[in-house]
């Protein structure tokens, strides 16, 4: 055996993110000096991450195989989601021969030599084989011996390997952090994959047929994610209708305010797209992924903005209970005198919901313009990273709902079957649950300015975001330094102008 001093059991890593680190050393491989302890030891590792080991300590075949979706979802994620995408970018960056150059040619280098690896058939098949072979081959950089008796041969680990295996144990952190975190978040990642292998968008469910579904998971906790979005939608559809040309909508609050829309977009945050937004902040929990479903009214008219806010408060789809006050941000109006007709809108259809119209001075209107655009605009200072440059007015909610189950069975009531129909007609329990939805407003030329041109376009920032991971995730590997963003944001300018 290997002897090490109290100095190297002293300094093995303690603090600090896990994705922080170039190379793993965990407390219980110290000890690892053949391949059979280090596979005791890293059984005792899975133990500790909330797998079942019972019995003769050794890591159940049902409990290998739940391990190993965390290993195809890790390789789904790098294979079929964050590498094609960025490799496509990269290429486009590459045409446009800026000072960046040098960096987008190695930085799509360092991509194909990452997925080679992944590819690579003798590595795949010693993690397919045991998923605690991941542990070892992570760690054995500083644990040489961890596979020295495997197969009968003292088995030297390549360094690629190692930094592959890492890499891997990184990104099955985030995804298996989803499910820890949050069980709530979980259901939401959980209705995303039933829905993506059932061929369903994510980014269209505004139009989905929520009457008549034809997608209903099996998994309960899939079940209730989708009763959620289900009770949502019917709740906002209940004041919405085609416009009289067929195509916009009317979005109706009953008293005689009609607020004119172009189009509504809503979208369901990806499984991905979580494990991005974990990975790319250094404090990313799953709890605090508070846009799970993101919805979009793209008015005609800027100006119809508080209108809409007040209409839907109006409906009860907003409360003001349930609003985050520190998410509400605008960024459609520059100055208080360009809010002054949004304004005048507002207190006009306030005067219509009385009974009785009031006419306001111009002085009025601009008082009240400064105090909405003092208030709405400070919160965008504070949230940079997600309003520069977007032109828009936004804020999360947690939108109140009930879930009900029967009282025999205990299964969930799904909206649209017929068992939700006659809902009032079964003995059930019912449980009272939120969900967050993101709540945005704009109008067309604001949108297609700064949602769809330079390095506002979503394809921009979503590029910006997985660089942000691959830094943390691919450290060693893969590295695009901060002072090189300026630079990305100019390119990107150019690319999607």
């Amino acid at each position: 055996m290997q002897h090490r001093s109290a100095s190297q059991e002293l300094h093995h890593e303690i603090f600090g993110s896990i994705l922080d680190r170039s190379d793993l050393s965990p407390y219980l491989l110290l000890s690892a000096d053949n391949y059979s302890t280090a596979l005791k030891q890293a059984t005792k590792m899975m133990s500790n991450r909330g797998f079942d080991v019972v019995g003769n300590g050794e890591l159940q075949e049902s409990e290998k195989k739940r391990a190993l979706v965390y290993v195809e979802r890790t390789y789904r994620y790098f294979l079929k989601w964050l590498f094609p995408f960025v490799k496509r970018q990269l290429e486009a960056l590459i045409s446009l021969e800026s000072s960046n150059l040098a960096l987008y040619q190695q930085s799509l280098a360092a991509i194909k030599q990452v997925e080679t690896q992944l590819k690579n058939p003798a590595f795949k098949q010693i993690v397919e084989q045991d998923p605690r072979h991941l542990f070892l081959l992570a760690s054995s950089g500083k644990y040489p011996m961890v596979f020295h008796g495997y197969q009968g041969k003292k088995m030297a680990v390549p360094l690629e390997w190692q930094q592959t295996a890492c890499a891997m144990l990184k990104m099955g952190y985030l995804i298996k952090s989803i499910e820890e975190e949050s069980q709530d978040i979980n259901d939401f990642a959980q209705l995303g994959f039933f829905l993506e292998a059932e061929k369903q968008s994510l980014n269209d469910l505004y139009h989905y047929d929520w009457e008549n579904p034809k997608h209903i998971p099996e998994s309960e906790p899939a079940q209730n994610a989708f009763v959620k979005i289900s009770a949502f939608f019917h709740k906002l559809r209940e004041s919405v209708s085609i416009d009289a040309d067929g195509q916009g909508f009317v979005f109706d609050s009953g008293d005689g305010v009609r607020v004119d829309i172009a189009e509504i977009k809503a979208r369901l945050k990806s499984p991905e797209s979580m494990f991005t937004k974990l990975g790319k902040d250094l404090e990313g929990e799953a709890y605090d992924i508070r846009d799970i479903l993101a919805i979009t009214f793209i008015l005609r008219d800027k100006d119809d903005t508080l209108k809409l806010f007040h209409a839907l408060q109006k409906k009860g789809v907003i409360l003001q209970e349930n609003t985050h006050s520190q998410s509400i941000t605008q960024t459609l109006f520059d100055t208080p005198e360009q809010m002054g007709e949004a304004v005048r809108r507002l207190m006009i259809s306030l005067s219509q919901s009385a009974g009785h119209e009031t006419r306001s001075t111009d002085q009025e209107v601009l008082a009240n313009a400064q105090t909405f655009y003092n208030a709405l605009s400070m919160n965008a200072e504070k949230n940079q990273h997600s309003s520069a440059g977007h032109r828009k007015f936004q804020c999360k909610i947690s939108f109140s709902l009930p879930i009900h189950r029967q009282s025999r069975t205990h299964k969930i009531m799904i909206p649209g079957t017929d068992v939700y129909a006659r809902r009032n007609e079964i003995n059930k329990k019912t449980q009272e649950h939120t969900l967050g939805v993101e709540l945005r407003i704009s109008d067309e030329e604001s949108w297609r300015t700064s949602e769809q041109k330079g390095d506002s376009h979503h394809s921009a920032y979503k590029f910006r975001q997985l660089v942000a991971v691959m830094n943390r995730v691919f450290k060693n590997v893969y590295a695009m330094p901060k002072d090189s963003i300026a630079q990305l944001k100019k390119d990107q300018a150019v690319l999607f102008s």
